[in-house]
């Protein structure tokens, strides 16, 4: 399409509200038929001018034309790619004798002999080579054999069984140091970190990871919800189990596979990072346009900073224009002068906080249009300090909140300078040479011993007949070399002493030593090679060949009888879960019974508070307000706390407290408040039930325990007695027929009245 064509649909896909990948190819291309095949056009050289004019359209005609080979692929019998015998032992077979024809993959098979023993088998398993390598060592060897100086060439098969063995034997030395408890310094990761255990009841959390939960509990870190939908799903980082909604962290596409944070995605050094804007070292990051790093709710939350992609979120931008007053405001949470501060959202209130610590702490933090309101107004977002909540927010859970939080920085401050202390610590032994097997860096530091089993292994291994640079080179590739190439291959060996040749395997130990330690730090100390995932398991060595049909179908069986087993476990389990649970709510359902008999004005103080809180006051307005003149006065909060510690022995109690309640309020407030109509509403209520609460309290004086119909109760044994409904009529003085008045009005008899009684009673 061109630009002459005034489409306005060709126009609109310049839009911004989506990202190109989500519109539709027919707003960008409308007359593009899906169905119809493109047109392809060759255009054959001629005498003509390259350029060509065709009315207003300009064509290239100096394209050329393309040219298709046609290329056999060769079977690897073809290839002829040969081992030594010596390096048969080490797993390493040609391929084209234990493969099929149509098997193009490249293997290194395993087969037992039936006269071994298990020791020996063992023993040929530690013989296999498990280090594979990749592109940097394939490099690293290349530039290797190509130096001059080198007159003995590593192949490719002798690198990967050195790194084998300097894993295996740096495993062993692992082992042995923690046998011996000598591996203090072993590890540069045991410095002291937080409980863990009880972190979230302990500290709270500011990025929505709370131990033990399951993965659908789990919250986002930017909007605290756990709510999603197939539009806007909660996507977890494979790196650090952070959960965040597509809308929240710019998620356009969940991709197939493992996701990775933007943290765990670029910081693959896995070092510390720090908040620009808060002291918070947990949540969901995102960079600045100057590479520094930021949370995503800090960037929402502080009014100057934006998004330069509102679609993908990021980068932060905006750093610039955050007054300087900002930056000198101190956290009224965690007491700290540290990055950039929001404040309370009521226009009278100066408070100054973090937004992480006030996502930690359980402030009111409200986006009042959503995500998307909030990256376009940021006028739309409300928070509140503990002081100016809504009624409807718990202070008290704030205030719990403030004080963990504020356990959380003193804790992490003081884990901070005994981490000091044992690095520095670590560093000087280090210096003193003192069970030093590992740098600062992680790096791993071998013992000469490693270099002279290395020694050892090439010796036995014949390298210095190594001498040209041609790796695995077939007899196929050998034919299509030019013949300068073939020369080098003819075996040429220097004359050179035993002791020149041992200087140099010598060398070459050291070398890989280096480089082994060089892998390895850059891989922050982690193995390079993944236990029992080589080419056999213990299980198939013990067990024979896995290409015995009978021995598959024997194996196959048994593990359907394993599973079946296991299903009928789950069940079992799952019922007596079932009978745990019913066995929770007896229990439960027997205390509530012993506590409405024995104490029977507490469930009755209890029912009556709650039905007229309910009625009247259903923001709790009454009971989250708390007195500013006199503390010592009671709240409705610690009325409904006092009854529920079985502090109330009469109604009278009850009614002082109230009373006491409703004068202090009108002290505080005046009369036309909202809170003073609500306390009349109240006492009112209360009033009115008085009588009647009286009434009963006068009933249950001279009794030990509520007497229930039906009910047995023998201290704290509790049972159900037989239906005796002539006792229950003559206990409430009611008679099984109708009266003579009744009766004599010639519509019903004394019979009829029986069978409507005993139709009632039994149904």
């Amino acid at each position: 399409m061109s630009l002459d064509d005034k489409n306005p649909a060709y126009f609109n896909f310049f839009d911004t509200s989506k990202p190109r990948e989500e519109r539709d190819f027919k707003e960008i291309y409308p007359d593009l038929d899906e169905e119809q095949p493109l047109k392809v056009f060759v255009l054959e050289e001629s005498e003509t001018s390259n350029d060509e004019q065709i009315g207003h359209k300009r064509i290239i005609s100096d394209l050329k034309q393309p040219v298709f080979t046609k290329k056999t692929r060769l079977s690897l019998n073809e290839m002829g790619i040969k081992f030594p015998k010596i390096l048969h032992e080490y797993g390493f077979k040609e391929p084209g004798k234990y493969s099929n024809s149509n098997d193009l993959s490249y293997k290194k098979p395993f087969k037992l002999n039936n006269n071994e023993t298990i020791q020996s088998i063992i023993e040929k398993k530690e013989k296999l080579v498990e280090y594979d390598m990749d592109e940097q060592d394939l490099i690293y060897l290349q530039n290797r054999n190509n130096n001059e100086n080198n007159i003995i060439k590593l192949k490719p098969e002798i690198f990967e069984i050195m790194i084998t063995i300097l894993e295996n034997e740096w495993l062993k030395l692992e082992l042995q140091l923690s046998n011996l408890n000598l591996n203090s310094n072993l590890s540069s990761n045991n410095l002291l970190t937080l409980d863990d255990d009880n972190n979230n009841d302990k500290y709270g959390n500011d990025d929505g990871i709370i131990q033990g939960y399951y993965a659908s509990d789990q919250k986002c870190a930017v909007c605290n919800d756990s709510d999603c939908d197939s539009n806007n799903a909660i996507v977890f980082c494979d790196g650090c189990d952070i959960a965040v909604h597509q809308e929240c962290y710019g998620i356009a596409f969940i991709p197939e596979g493992e996701w990775l944070c933007r943290k765990c995605m670029i910081n693959t050094n896995h070092k510390s990072i720090e908040c620009c804007f808060c002291p918070s070292k947990t949540g969901a990051f995102k960079q600045l346009d100057n590479s520094l790093w930021g949370h995503v709710i800090c960037a929402l939350w502080i009014n100057e900073l934006y998004f330069a992609n509102p679609i993908y979120m990021e980068p932060i931008e905006g750093i610039d224009f955050i007054p300087k007053n900002r930056w000198k405001l101190i956290c009224y949470i965690c007491k700290q002068k540290i990055g950039a501060c929001i404040q309370c959202s009521n226009k009278n209130c100066f408070q100054a906080y973090h937004v992480s610590c006030a996502k930690r702490s359980g402030f009111y933090m409200n986006m009042t249009k959503g995500i998307q309101g909030a990256l376009t107004n940021k006028t739309s977002l409300k928070s509140y300090c503990d002081k100016h909540s809504p009624p409807f927010h718990d202070s008290k859970l704030v205030i719990e909140g403030i004080n963990k939080t504020r356990h959380f920085f003193r804790d992490l401050k003081i884990l901070n300078d005994e981490n000091d202390k044992l690095t520095k610590n670590q560093k000087f032994l280090n210096k003193l040479n003192n069970f030093k097997w590992k740098t600062e860096n992680n790096t791993p530091i071998p013992p000469k011993k490693f270099s002279d089993i290395l020694f050892q292994k090439l010796i036995s291994l014949r390298v210095e007949d190594s001498t040209n640079n041609n790796f695995l080179i077939s007899n196929f590739f050998k034919s299509s070399l030019p013949q300068n190439k073939k020369l080098l291959d003819l075996g040429y060996k220097p004359n050179r002493s035993k002791e020149s040749i041992w200087n140099e395997i010598r060398n070459i130990c050291n070398e890989i030593c280096k480089y082994w330690c060089l892998k390895r730090e850059f891989r922050n100390g982690s193995s390079l090679i993944r236990k029992n995932n080589n080419l056999i398991s213990i299980s198939s060595i013990l067990y024979g060949d896995n290409n015995d049909l009978n021995q598959i179908n024997e194996k196959l069986n048994f593990s359907e009888i394993i599973l079946n087993d296991l299903n009928k476990l789950i069940e079992l389990t799952n019922m007596k879960l079932n009978h745990q649970y019913l066995e929770n709510d007896i229990n439960n359902l027997d205390l509530k019974n012993f506590d409405t008999c024995y104490f029977p004005l507490k469930n009755l103080i209890n029912i009556t508070l709650t039905s007229i809180l309910k009625k009247i006051d259903n923001h709790k307005f009454l009971q989250n307000y708390k007195f500013k003149l006199n503390n010592s006065t009671i709240t409705i909060s610690e009325i409904l706390n006092k009854n529920e510690s079985y502090e109330y022995e009469s109604i009278d109690d009850l009614m002082k407290d109230i009373e006491s309640y409703q004068n202090q309020l009108l002290k505080e407030n005046k009369s036309t408040t909202n809170i003073v109509k609500l306390a009349n509403k109240f006492s009112k209520e209360i009033n009115l039930q008085l009588p009647s609460l009286k009434l009963i309290e006068d009933k249950l004086q001279n009794e030990v325990r509520l007497k229930i119909p039906y009910v047995k109760l023998d201290g704290l044994k509790f049972s159900f007695t037989e239906k005796n409904e002539k006792s229950l009529l003559d206990s409430m003085d009611l008679s099984e027929v109708d009266t003579e008045d009744e009766t004599n009005d010639g519509n019903f008899n004394k019979i009829d009245n029986e069978k409507l009684f005993k139709q009632f009673l039994y149904g």
